[in-house]
């Protein structure tokens, strides 16, 4: 009982003063009964706005990253750099016994995710990669339905690209770690994940485009599986904004559109073909983030972490190669 009510009442750091945590995170601590005191550290060249002062529970702000891991007493940190400082900052919470979260993608290489799963599992810590659109109400209609049904996912197009950002947009700096294939890469290894479970037996990747700066900005991937399933997908940011997918199977086609990114307060509608008669699966409005949050208190209380771990192994494989030249 004493481990349950000091789990309740959660600290939590965030490593990164992102318009993410600006945009979306904040309004979730918010509501979050657990979590009770937010610490904040931004990078050292970075001025401090008015954003974090929308926060409804006591702040503590740090003026960089390695002075807010060296005072921080709390149990949860999320990691939320630009992309190619995520290693170094998560194995540094772990390595001090913090439960961490990872923004996408968790890491540049494999084998710094098999690092920090090694430092995680040998000190029975959490820790997470996170793709919160899986938490969202609409991906569990979509599994009760696919369930419900003995539905077989056979084939699977996915398009996820919108139009370009500014130009000083760290996706476009290769130091950074820029470039489509990292920045959407973990939506589509999370949904070969999510529907087929395991490793492709055959992925090429076509770089369609390349910036002025030389980080890929469109790119389109083949998988293959096992039992003649595939995922066909398109992303980047060089189009028009789509983000969609489309699961076909026999006797089945289901469109889903909005599945990566999704308004909170907006019902989302599952297009269902089977047999030639097309029907509508409502799904209910809700907040991935908070959703995601709630879970991962939940693991933190109940001391599962297993599934978390299988997670972010599977999804840094099959983004291994893709990015794989």
């Amino acid at each position: 009982m004493h481990q349950l009510l000091l789990l309740r009442i959660m600290e939590i750091l965030i490593i990164g003063y992102s318009n993410l945590f600006k945009n979306r995170i904040i309004s979730v601590i918010n509501e979050l009964t657990f979590i009770e005191k937010v610490s904040i550290a931004k990078f050292v060249q970075q001025e401090w706005d008015d954003k974090y002062k929308s926060l409804s529970k006591p702040v503590e702000l740090y003026d960089d990253y390695a002075s807010a891991i060296s005072g921080f007493r709390g149990n949860l940190a999320y990691i939320t750099t630009t992309n190619h400082s995520h290693f170094e900052w998560a194995k540094r919470t772990l390595e001090k016994g913090i439960h961490t979260i990872v923004d996408k993608p968790a890491t540049i290489k494999h084998s710094e995710t098999e690092e920090l799963l090694e430092i995680a599992r040998n000190n029975n810590l959490l820790l997470s990669e996170s793709t919160v659109y899986l938490y969202h109400p609409q991906i569990k209609v979509l599994t009760d339905y696919i369930r419900n049904y003995n539905l077989l996912p056979k084939q699977i197009t996915c398009l996820f690209s919108f139009p370009p950002l500014n130009k000083d947009n760290f996706r476009y700096d290769k130091t950074l770690g820029g470039g489509a294939i990292l920045d959407t890469g973990p939506y589509m290894a999370s949904i070969a994940r999510f529907f087929f479970n395991e490793i492709p037996e055959e992925c090429y990747t076509v770089v369609n485009e390349v910036s002025e700066t030389g980080v890929e900005i469109s790119y389109s991937v083949l998988m293959k599986f096992s039992g003649g399933r595939s995922i066909i997908a398109h992303s980047g940011f060089t189009t028009e904004y789509v983000n969609r997918i489309n699961v076909l199977g026999k006797n089945i086609c289901l469109d889903i559109d909005r599945i990566f990114t999704l308004p909170d307060t907006v019902e989302n509608i599952v297009k269902v073909r089977s047999k030639n008669i097309v029907t509508d699966l409502t799904a209910p409005a809700g907040n991935m983030f908070k959703e995601y949050f709630m879970y991962i208190e939940r693991c933190i209380r109940d001391n599962t972490y297993s599934q978390l771990y299988d997670n972010m192994l599977t999804d840094s494989k099959i983004r291994s190669l893709l990015i794989k030249k």
